[in-house]
C-alpha cells in the first residue's frame, strides 16, 4: 500500500479534531442549542451521559416561597428596652427625690417641666417618702418581671420562636404579653400607680421581643440550600428531544440542564480527559479517512496520481463538516439544509458512482459527531443521495446539471415522504423538510456546477459528460480524421462498435472504449498515404524507404496522436488508450522485412515506445484494432474462421505478455469473443448483386 498521501490525512483529521473542539465541544463550552417551547424542533437530540434534570426557575420560586413560609422566624430579647424603661423611672423618681417638701400638684408639675406629663391625680402614691418608695419598688420589680416575660407586637403567628444563647425556644403567642397586656399586668402589680402608668405608657412599656436578623438570615440560606435542585434523571442514550416534535416547556427543561451538565463537565475535565477527547476524535476521523483515500487510490491506479491529487478529496470532507458546523453550532437552523449531495455526486461525477457512494458514507461518519450524533438527517441524505447515484448510473446519456438537480429533489422528496409516513408526521413537516431539500439540492448543484468543469480539466478526467462531447462526430480531430484519413476514419468506428460491445459483456467503462477507439489512430493524420487503409498503394511509398524508416513512419503514428490529443485537451484515459493500444508490440511486416534484406536489426527501432496495456478498455482497443485489422485483410467464409482468428490474435497477445498489466481476466478475455463476432462478421459481408430493372433497348 502506498501511503503518499498519509500526511495529507493526518492533516486533515487535525483540522476535523479542531472544528470539533472548537464547535463541538470546546467553542461554548458546551453545546448550544437554538430551541424555544412551542416550535417543532430540527434536531434529534439523545443525552450523551446521565445528568440530573433541574427545576425551572418558577418552580423553584414557588418551593423557596412555601419553604420560607415554613421558617418560624427567629426573635430575641432587646435589653436595651427594659433599660430605657428603668430609666425613665429612676429619672422620674429623681425629680420626686429632688423636691421632697413639694405637694402633688408643684412635684406634678416639676415632673412634666422633666418630660413627664403628669396629673396631680396620678401622684397619690407620692404623698411622703415612705409611699414613694415603696412605689419605686414595686414599680421596678415589675417592670424587670414583665420585660423578662417578653412584650411583643405585630406578631400574627400562634408561636412565637425566641432564641435565648442561641437556644431556640418556643412558646404559644399567649404566653408573651402584647403592650396593652403589659400595661395591665403592670397595674394590677402596682395599682396605686395606675394613673401614672396610663399616662406615661409608652415611656414604660415597648416591645422588647425583636427579629433575630442574623439568625434568620442563616435559616434562609439553610432552608434554600435544602431545597432540592433537580428532578429525575435522563439516562445516558435516553431522547431529551425528538426530531420534528413540538418542544414543549419540560423539554426546554432538559435541554439548560444538559447544558449545564455540560458546563459543569467541562469545569471538571481534566487535561488527561481533554487529550483523550481529542485523540479518540483523530483516530475516529483517521480510519475513515484511509478508508476513503486508499478506495480512491485503488480506483485511480490506471492514472498516476500524487499527493497532492488526494487534496481535493480530504478538502471535500472539511467542507462538509464546515456546513454542519455553520447550520447546527452557529446558526442553530436545520440541518437538512446541508448540502451533503454537493461533495459526494462531485465525487461520484469526477472519479465514479461507486466511489462516491463510498464517498457519501464516509461524509456522513464524519459529518455524525457535529450534528450531535443525530439519526433522521444521515438516513435522508444518504438514501437520497445513493438514489441518485442510482439514477446517474442508469442514465443512458449525460444528464446535466439541471437533470442533477431534478434527480435530488425527486430522491428527496421520496424519502421524506416514505419517513413522514411512517412517523405520522404533518403536512407542514413534510413540507417543511421538503423546501429544505429543495435549497439544500439548490446550492448542491450549484457548487457541483462549478466543482466538476474546473477538477475536469486540472486532473483530465474522462467523466461521461467529457466522453460523450468527445463522442461527438463534430469534434474537430474527428472531422479532421475523416476527411483527412477517411480509411482510418472508418477503420476507428468499427473498432469503437467491437470495443463497447466487449466493454458491456464484462462490465467496463463502454463509453470509455467506443471514445478510446475513436482516438487510437488520430495520429494518422500525419502522412495519411503511408497506411494502407487510406492508400492501397501504400506499399510503394514504404518500397521507396528501408525497413527501419517505414517502421518509424508506422509507430509515428502513436507519438503524433498523442501530440495532436494533448493539444485539443484529450482527458487522460483516453491519452492512455492512445498510447497503449498497440503496447510494446513489435512492427512485424518491416521486421521481418529487414530480416529477409539481412539488415542490421535494432529491435527497439521496430517495437512501439508502449507502455502495454494498463485498463481493461485499452485491452478491448487492442484486440479490436488487430481484429478488425486482420479479418478486413482476408477473405473470411465462414464464422468458424472469424472465431479461429479472434481465438489465435488473443492467444498471441497473451504469449506476448501485452495484458500482464491490465486489470483483466482469463474468463473476461473468453467472455468478450461472442459479442464481437456479429461486428466481425459483417466487415467482409459483400451486399446483394441486385439486378438491372431499366430496358436494355
Amino acid at each position: 500500500m502506498n501511503f503518499k498521501y498519509l500526511w495529507i490525512i493526518i492533516l486533515t483529521a487535525c483540522i476535523l479534531v479542531g472544528l470539533y473542539h472548537i464547535f463541538g465541544v470546546g467553542g461554548f463550552s458546551y453545546p448550544e442549542y437554538n430551541l424555544r417551547a412551542g416550535q417543532v424542533s430540527d434536531i434529534e437530540l439523545i443525552a450523551p451521559f446521565d445528568f440530573p434534570i433541574l427545576k425551572s426557575a418558577e418552580l423553584l420560586d414557588e418551593e423557596q416561597k412555601i419553604s420560607l413560609e415554613n421558617i418560624l422566624t427567629p426573635y430575641r430579647y432587646d435589653d436595651e428596652a427594659l433599660f430605657a424603661a428603668l430609666s425613665a423611672l429612676d429619672k422620674l423618681w429623681a425629680v420626686f427625690y429632688a423636691n421632697p417638701q413639694a405637694n402633688s400638684a408643684q412635684k406634678a408639675q416639676a415632673a412634666s417641666a422633666g418630660g413627664f406629663r403628669l396629673q396631680e391625680t396620678d401622684l397619690g402614691f407620692a404623698a411622703n417618702m415612705e409611699t414613694l418608695n415603696t412605689t419605686y419598688n414595686k414599680l421596678r420589680a415589675a417592670l424587670e418581671n414583665i420585660y423578662e416575660r417578653g412584650i411583643y407586637s405585630d406578631i400574627d403567628s400562634d408561636s412565637i420562636c425566641v432564641y435565648i444563647r442561641d437556644v431556640p425556644v418556643i412558646q404559644p403567642a399567649s404566653y408573651y404579653l402584647q403592650p396593652e397586656e403589659a400595661l395591665a399586668e403592670l397595674i394590677q402589680q402596682v395599682p396605686e400607680a395606675e394613673g401614672l402608668l396610663q399616662s406615661l405608657k409608652d415611656q414604660f412599656i415597648s416591645s422588647n421581643l425583636e427579629v433575630d436578623e442574623q439568625i434568620l438570615s442563616e435559616l434562609t440560606r439553610k432552608s434554600i440550600n435544602e431545597i432540592p435542585q433537580t428532578e429525575g434523571m435522563v439516562l445516558q442514550n435516553e431522547v431529551v428531544i425528538r426530531k420534528n416534535a413540538r418542544v414543549s416547556e419540560r423539554d426546554i427543561i432538559k435541554l439548560e440542564s444538559l447544558q449545564a451538565a455540560y458546563r459543569d463537565r467541562n469545569l471538571q475535565k481534566s487535561p488527561t480527559k481533554q487529550l483523550l477527547l481529542a485523540l479518540g476524535m483523530f483516530l475516529y476521523s483517521f480510519l475513515i479517512l484511509i478508508l476513503a483515500n486508499h478506495y480512491y487510490e485503488m480506483n485511480s491506479k490506471d492514472s498516476p496520481q500524487s499527493a497532492l491529487d488526494f487534496f481535493p478529496l480530504n478538502f471535500g470532507f472539511i467542507l462538509i463538516v464546515v456546513f454542519g458546523v455553520i447550520t447546527n453550532s452557529l446558526f442553530g437552523i436545520n440541518n437538512l439544509l446541508i448540502p451533503f449531495a454537493l461533495t459526494v455526486v462531485s465525487a461520484a461525477i469526477l472519479i465514479g458512482l461507486d466511489f462516491g457512494l463510498l464517498y457519501g458514507v464516509c461524509s456522513m461518519l464524519l459529518l455524525n459527531p457535529f450534528i450531535n450524533w443525530e439519526s433522521y438527517t444521515p438516513v435522508i441524505f444518504i438514501l437520497s443521495t445513493a438514489l441518485v447515484l442510482l439514477m446517474l448510473r442508469r442514465q443512458k446519456a449525460q444528464p446535466d446539471y439541471l437533470y442533477i438537480w431534478f434527480f435530488l429533489l425527486i430522491s428527496n422528496t421520496l424519502v421524506n415522504l416514505a419517513l413522514s409516513i411512517y412517523k405520522s408526521d404533518t403536512i407542514y413537516i413534510l413540507f417543511r423538510n421538503i423546501g429544505f431539500g429543495i435549497l439544500s439540492s439548490a446550492i448542491s448543484v450549484a457548487g457541483i456546477s462549478v466543482i466538476v468543469p474546473f477538477y475536469e480539466r486540472r486532473w483530465q478526467r474522462a467523466t461521461r459528460k467529457t466522453l460523450l462531447e468527445l463522442q461527438d462526430f463534430n469534434h474537430p480531430l474527428l472531422k479532421q480524421l475523416a476527411t483527412t484519413a477517411v480509411g482510418t476514419y472508418h477503420h476507428s468506428l468499427i473498432v469503437g462498435n467491437l470495443a463497447e460491445r466487449a466493454a458491456e459483456a464484462i462490465g467496463a467503462n463502454t463509453t470509455l472504449a467506443r471514445v478510446g477507439s475513436y482516438y487510437h489512430d488520430i495520429g494518422k493524420i500525419v502522412n495519411t498515404d503511408s497506411f494502407t487503409e487510406n492508400n492501397e498503394h501504400s506499399n510503394e511509398i514504404h518500397d521507396a524507404k528501408s525497413p527501419t524508416e517505414s517502421a518509424q513512419i508506422i509507430k509515428n503514428h502513436v507519438t503524433e496522436g498523442i501530440k495532436l490529443a494533448k493539444a485539443h485537451n484529450i482527458p487522460q484515459p483516453v491519452l492512455d488508450i492512445l498510447m497503449q493500444h498497440h503496447g510494446d508490440s513489435f512492427i512485424r511486416y518491416f521486421y521481418d522485412k529487414a530480416e529477409k534484406q539481412n539488415l542490421e536489426i535494432d529491435p527497439d527501432e521496430y517495437q512501439y515506445p508502449g507502455p502495454r496495456p494498463q485498463s481493461k478498455e485499452a485491452v478491448l482497443v487492442m484486440i479490436a484494432d488487430v481484429l478488425e485489422s486482420t479479418i478486413r485483410s482476408k477473405n473470411i467464409q465462414s464464422e468458424a474462421e472469424i472465431r479461429k482468428i479472434v481465438d489465435e490474435t488473443i492467444a498471441r497477445l497473451l504469449r506476448e505478455g501485452q495484458f500482464d498489466d491490465a486489470p483483466i481476466t482469463m474468463k473476461e478475455l473468453n467472455t468478450i469473443k461472442q459479442p464481437m463476432l456479429p461486428v466481425l462478421g459483417s466487415i467482409n459481408r459483400k451486399r446483394l448483386d441486385y439486378p438491372d430493372t431499366h430496358d436494355k433497348s
